[in-house]
């Protein structure tokens, strides 16, 4: 029986196979092997979060920053990191980050590149970073749609 998922429209066939399985096994990877896999991090999570609508919209906003700024303007991780731990210490971010039943429905979006496209390809840590951050590229470039108006 072929599934699809509802929110970024990743395909399998076996049923124990789905976006959140692989997302959780990549977070196993990402720390288990840090120095290899976890240098994407970042950017793991904030796909999924994008491509499964769990993101509030002013996460959407703030989440769209961060990664202009990793990957277009050169800014670390550690940079990010310092900029929101000051942003939370001086109360800019009074927003939640998560979706609340009863916000406005998000657009759908038809994303180029999923979790499961990242999990069918990668061989190694090499091909896994390169992977995350093409569909990390991908999805700054796609989320338009999901960002409020």
């Amino acid at each position: 029986m072929n599934h699809t998922c509802p929110y970024c429209g990743a395909g399998w066939q076996d049923e124990n196979e789905n976006c959140e399985s692989v997302f959780n096994a990549f977070l196993a990877l990402e720390f288990n092997q840090p120095l290899f896999y976890g240098r994407v991090h970042m950017l793991t999570v904030a796909c999924f979060m994008i491509q499964h609508n769990r993101y509030s919209d002013e996460a959407l906003v703030w989440m769209e920053r961060q990664l202009h700024d990793f990957l277009h303007e050169g800014k670390s991780v550690n940079q990010i990191r310092a900029r929101t731990g000051r942003e939370v210490q001086q109360n800019k971010r009074s927003w939640r980050m998560s979706r609340q039943e009863g916000d406005r429905c998000l657009a759908k979006v038809n994303w180029s590149m999923n979790i499961l496209d990242v999990a069918r390809a990668y061989a190694d840590a090499e091909s896994y970073c390169t992977l995350i951050t093409r569909w990390a590229e991908l999805t700054l470039h796609e989320m338009g749609p999901l960002l409020p108006g």
